[in-house]
């Protein structure tokens, strides 16, 4: 079994030898095995064990052993405050006191899946390594529909399988007891001024791009879209560092994504890379395909392409900012089991609204239910697991996966970070510069049509009736 760069198995039994490409580490009881490039982004040290990339926006030079450096000897607590504002994918595993704990990156972006039953414990980035240690791992749930096995599909952080589950966004694992813990968020969030938190939130993207940049030259995607033009605005100050591009996606969005991306950057006379593609043409050798649980040809040829254009480099990407952005609004305020599985794209079943039901009775009234929604489920198991097919291939970093940033644009009023007009969005690009404010975002005949129904004062009511009717897309 071969195992590729950003993937990884931990357990405290015995790693007899290493997978192919494989090395294998030894701390406090634990055996840790990653591909043998990733020996920097691995750090043990006394009471930590850390695995992925993390950069710290308020230092941001430092080293990812250096942000463990910073860690040692501080209280769980104080650790939990510390890993809150770091930006990447990562595991952390903290031993305190005999007891040991693990968490991940703010939205699960370095996929975790745990098999915890007896004494025997396996953390991997795949199902598939966990379940290659002993067939009885890959049991599936006996209620669990057809269609959620051959399909791969984790409702939140249940999986078809009946002995793993995955650590998702806003959790962590307590080993000694089993159990998962939600951590955040702990109190109701504040509302606070729209242009106080843009000032901040430029601030933290800013830095953030910056140690980013500090370790590698970036490769950074721009389009016609919000979450692009916010990191195009914040890379400016290390624009010396970063290539742009966009990829010439032969659609209609795609056609705006070349046009309005190419004013965007020609009016900072910064050159913009046009990257025309045909994925049919690429190809992808059998020998050494990456063993992914959730694979798709897709991803691993999109990640090809970037690796052929930008070896070497960080890419950046604005996943994770559509925690912000109210993704799913309006919908009823009251939403049933029924309404989350539609919401979900599963169908109305006992196994589907038992596990809904299991995450649901976890969370409270201090974010909107649409956001916990999108954050903890569509995050980890959508965006994270495009990542461990990219980060094969590439490193890919969204500076967006930050819960001390996700937390504060949170912190705003609902109607102003609306996925299509975000004005909180807006203001980042004004007080960056008003040229960004000014070119359209998104100008497509779907965009105008929501444009027109809002302006009526119908999209509401639109957004209702298809929902109750079972025909709205997400």
């Amino acid at each position: 079994m071969e195992i590729s760069p950003f993937q990884y198995i931990i357990s405290n039994k015995k790693i007899d030898f290493p997978m192919s490409n494989g090395e294998i580490f030894y701390h406090n009881n634990l055996n840790i095995q990653i591909h043998k490039s990733n020996t920097e982004n691995l750090v043990c040290k006394e009471d930590i064990i850390f695995f992925g990339e993390c950069f710290d926006f308020e230092n941001s030079k430092q080293s990812n052993s250096e942000i463990v450096d910073s860690l040692i000897h501080l209280s769980l607590d104080q650790k939990i405050e510390k890993i809150n504002k770091l930006t990447g994918f990562f595991i952390f595993i903290f031993f305190e006191s005999g007891k040991n704990y693990l968490f991940n990156d703010a939205a699960g972006q370095l996929e975790t899946y745990i098999y915890h039953q007896n004494d025997e414990i396996y953390i991997s980035a795949q199902p598939n390594f966990i379940i290659s240690t002993g067939e009885e791992k890959g049991i599936y749930h006996e209620n669990a529909p057809l269609y959620i096995i051959e399909k791969k599909i984790n409702i939140f952080s249940k999986t078809p399988f009946k002995y793993i589950n995955k650590l998702i966004s806003n959790f962590y694992y307590d080993i000694e007891n089993k159990e998962y813990i939600r951590y955040y968020p702990t109190a109701s969030l504040p509302i606070l001024d729209d242009k106080t938190v843009a000032k901040e939130a430029l601030t933290i993207l800013e830095s953030s791009i910056e140690s980013i940049a500090y370790r590698k030259d970036v490769a950074l995607a721009v389009t016609a879209g919000w979450d692009s033009r916010i990191l195009f605005a914040a890379s400016l100050k290390n624009a010396d560092k970063a290539d742009y591009f966009v990829l010439n996606h032969n659609t209609e969005e795609g056609k705006q994504d070349v046009k309005i991306s190419t004013e965007i950057v020609n009016s900072f006379s910064r050159e913009l890379k046009v990257i025309d593609y045909n994925l049919s043409n690429i190809e992808l050798a059998e020998n050494t395909k990456p063993i992914i649980w959730k694979d798709e040809v897709k991803g691993h040829k999109i990640a090809a392409l970037m690796n052929i254009h930008f070896p070497e480099r960080y890419i950046i990407n604005g996943n994770i900012s559509e925690v912000a952005r109210n993704f799913y609004d309006p919908l009823p305020n009251s939403l049933s089991l029924s309404d989350i599985c539609f919401i979900l794209g599963l169908k109305d079943g006992e196994y589907e609204k038992n596990a809904i039901k299991e995450w649901k009775e976890t969370t409270t009234h201090n974010i909107h239910l649409l956001d916990y929604i999108y954050w903890e489920h569509k995050m980890p198991n959508w965006a994270g697991a495009s990542k461990s097919i990219s980060n094969t291939q590439n490193v890919v970093i969204s500076p967006f996966n930050n819960r001390y940033l996700l937390n504060l644009l949170l912190s705003t009023k609902r109607k102003n970070r609306d996925k299509y007009y975000h004005k909180v969005y807006e203001l980042i690009l004004k007080i960056t510069d008003e040229k960004l404010a000014q070119i359209p975002i998104n100008p497509t005949k779907k965009h105008h049509q929501i444009a027109m129904m809002k302006k009526l004062g119908i999209y509401p009511f639109y957004r209702s009736f298809f929902f109750k009717m079972r025909k709205l897309k997400f």
